[in-house]
């Protein structure tokens, strides 16, 4: 019998919509750190990859949206923080074409939402992210693989801080990883991380910790490294296994049409004037990604396995960070070092080297 491909989306909804009604009596999301500090960082199992990540979250270092000022009498949310449970919608489209007869192309499309909880107080809050994902494959005509493959998880973070410079970063992500045509045990996965998190100095943070894959080909990896801010509009996320410089755009230049851009990470520190213009920033960055997951699969035999598609990539991307609206961003890349690995004994699969072009919308 086969896993109904729709069965998964409605308990997806039925889990979006369900911690909103029990809790409708939230009225603000918990306070993760102090007004005059920024959050610790955002470290995802899942989505953004299965190896570590340790970003700001989006909108960090954004205006507070006046609806936040207005939670409760003479109290303000951090930065990029929403009044309420509800905090984030966020979609990824990605295309990665296939360049020759030996390419993998791919089209990705991405759906999460993200809640928060006081666990068990506001000091300590438990953020909870269903999302839902389908990759479109066009392999080579010799490689056994399936046209698509999806995924649908629920990860759940706990940010508990232990002093005032020192908080951890723990999640598990289970989640379903298949082609939905076989019902192996695979498919289900329990990726996770645990992290401290320890703020240095004022404008330095260290991380260390590790990663569980829940993958064939490997278990355990070591993440970490640190984020330097020298500058308000100038920014080093120094760690592996994915690393990022980013600046902010030079408002009283030519913005990005012009060339003010270029002198941006050169530049002195931007005054309040600039930077809270219309409650939006304008980031350009460099980043290096490791992009690996693992989906249960039926290949052409009918047998189950599990297939490994791995990749590391180069990109340059523009970023639009709204403080109490729609954010975008749009980054374009190259991707090299492909890799598809299985489960069983079949050899494995080394794509050619490709482009990427991929966008994000969040609110």
């Amino acid at each position: 019998m086969k896993f109904p491909r729709w069965l998964l989306p409605v308990a997806l909804l039925y889990g979006c919509c369900m911690p909103t009604w029990l809790c409708a009596q939230v009225v603000r999301l918990p306070e993760v750190v102090e007004e005059e500090r920024e959050p610790a960082g955002r470290l995802a199992s899942h989505p953004d990859s299965s190896a570590e990540i340790l970003r700001m979250p989006d909108g960090a270092g954004l205006p507070t949206p006046p609806a936040a000022e207005k939670a409760s009498v003479g109290e303000k949310l951090p930065p990029g923080v929403r009044a309420g449970m509800f905090q984030k919608l966020i979609f990824d489209a990605a295309w990665l074409p296939k360049l020759d007869e030996t390419g993998l192309g791919s089209t990705d499309l991405q759906l999460r939402a993200v809640f928060a909880l006081p666990c068990p107080t506001t000091a300590s809050p438990l953020l909870i992210t269903p999302g839902f994902a389908e990759h479109e494959l066009e392999p080579a005509r010799e490689v056994d693989l399936p046209d698509r493959l999806y995924e649908g998880y629920v990860q759940f973070r706990w940010l508990p801080r232990l002093a005032a410079q020192w908080m951890l970063d723990l999640a598990i992500t289970p989640g379903i990883f298949s082609d939905f045509q076989q019902e192996s045990s695979r498919a289900f996965r329990l990726p996770g991380h645990g992290v401290v998190v320890w703020q240095w100095r004022e404008n330095v943070k260290l991380a260390l910790g590790a990663a569980y894959l829940d993958r064939p080909d490997l278990d355990v990896i070591p993440i970490g490294g640190l984020i330097w801010t020298p500058r308000s509009n100038l920014r080093y996320e120094l760690l592996f296994p994915n690393s990022k410089i980013a600046w902010r755009i030079d408002r009283a230049g030519s913005g990005l049409l012009g060339l003010g851009w270029l002198k941006a990470p050169f530049a002195a520190e931007q005054t309040a004037e600039d930077t809270t213009a219309d409650n939006q920033q304008d980031w350009m960055y460099l980043a290096g990604e490791f992009m690996s997951d693992a989906w249960a699969i039926e290949r052409a035999t009918g047998a189950t396995d599990q297939v490994v598609l791995s990749d590391c990539r180069l990109i340059i991307g523009v970023e639009r960070k709204v403080s109490d609206g729609i954010g975008a961003s749009v980054e374009f890349g190259y991707v090299f070092s492909r890799r598809v690995r299985y489960r069983s004994d079949t050899p494995d699969y080394d794509p050619s080297d490709t482009l990427m072009l991929r966008g994000r919308l969040s609110y």
